[in-house]
């Protein structure tokens, strides 16, 4: 914006019409200049608003960063998103540039979902807190797996403020009663000691989750209840620290019947459409990537004790896997042979 400020005219009128200068566009986008009229705002732009690099139009912010999209109105995107009228100009365009190049949601997705993937209910992202409303007692005991606040403020816990509760992480801070390693709860509590166990956003965190899986079990009632929520499709973060996604059975392999776990809700939430990049192999380049989801949650009961010295995650493996066969591959043909055999 400064080659700007250095190559336009001094004149504020001829670089009002260079650039398209929108007055509403401009007071209407940056607070401390809503009370300016038309010439003060065109000055302002001039002396100052230039070298804060602000911008005075939507022709004006596309040409600067992205220009074949200096055409696009504003307010049609608005009309046809149905967005609201309370958002600024500046961030409408933000948001316009950023539909743009990720896609804009709108009814079309739903072609990005057609197999029959397992969906929460109950466990949809956000609906967990409600739901775990109805254990809020004085006498009900909560432990929390990854309590510290890293992206919230526990606002969850005003669900049910009467509780016994007892926060842990890896690390101190915010909402952390005990520095524990989750992979080892049953060195801190006594078995059968809690009535809920939560846990938001950590599995993906944890080195061995089916051990917590299993220490959890420990230290549960028989008849109380864990609401797990982690991630099946999302970014990398935390690094080193991120370990595992989990898709709509694999929490349900890990809170299992030989565990003393009934299922209650299981699958995946937060629905999200994707492409192969420009980085991929050639054949996959464009293709869409179907079925992709944020969350995967389970709610699970805890229907009996077991004896933890005679467990074994082999021994398990048969209940997991139970009912169930390998999907056969179609696209195989015992006749097929290699290229030159």
């Amino acid at each position: 914006m400064n080659e700007i400020q250095e190559s336009t005219p001094v004149n504020p009128e001829e670089i009002a019409i260079n650039l398209h200068f929108d007055y509403s566009f401009y007071t209407k986008s940056y607070s401390d200049l809503a009370d300016l009229d038309e010439n003060s705002a065109k000055t302002h732009f001039v002396e100052y608003g230039i070298g804060e690099k602000r911008f005075c139009s939507s022709y004006h912010f596309f040409k600067e960063k992205m220009p074949k999209f200096v055409s696009i109105s504003i307010k049609k995107f608005q009309e046809y998103n149905k967005t609201s009228r309370n958002i600024s100009p500046l961030n409408i365009c933000e948001l316009i540039l950023r539909h743009h190049i990720c896609g804009i949601p709108s009814k079309e997705d739903d072609a990005f979902f057609q197999s029959p993937t397992k969906r929460s209910s109950i466990g949809k992202h956000g609906e967990i807190h409600p739901w775990a409303a109805q254990f809020n007692s004085p006498t009900t005991k909560v432990l929390e797996i990854g309590s510290r606040c890293v992206s919230s403020q526990a606002h969850w816990k005003n669900f049910f403020p009467d509780v016994q509760y007892t926060g842990i992480d890896i690390i101190d801070g915010e909402n952390v009663d005990l520095v524990a390693d989750a992979h080892k709860l049953s060195d801190y509590f006594e078995e059968e000691s809690f009535d809920l166990v939560l846990s938001f956003a950590v599995f993906e965190h944890l080195a061995m989750p089916w051990v917590v899986a299993e220490e959890i079990s420990k230290v549960l009632k028989v008849g109380g209840h864990v609401a797990i929520e982690t991630h099946f499709s999302f970014s990398e973060h935390e690094l080193p620290w991120h370990f595992f996604q989990f898709n709509s059975t694999a929490l349900e392999c890990m809170f299992n019947e030989v565990l003393g776990f009934d299922v209650i809700d299981s699958g995946l939430d937060s629905p999200i459409v994707g492409r192969f990049a420009n980085e991929a192999a050639p054949n996959l380049r464009g293709n869409s990537v179907n079925d992709l989801y944020c969350h995967s949650s389970i709610i699970v009961r805890k229907n009996k004790s077991f004896n933890h010295e005679l467990f074994s995650w082999r021994g398990a493996l048969s209940t997991v896997v139970k009912n169930t066969m390998y999907p056969k591959n179609t696209g195989f043909s015992r006749d097929w042979k290699a290229p030159n055999d």
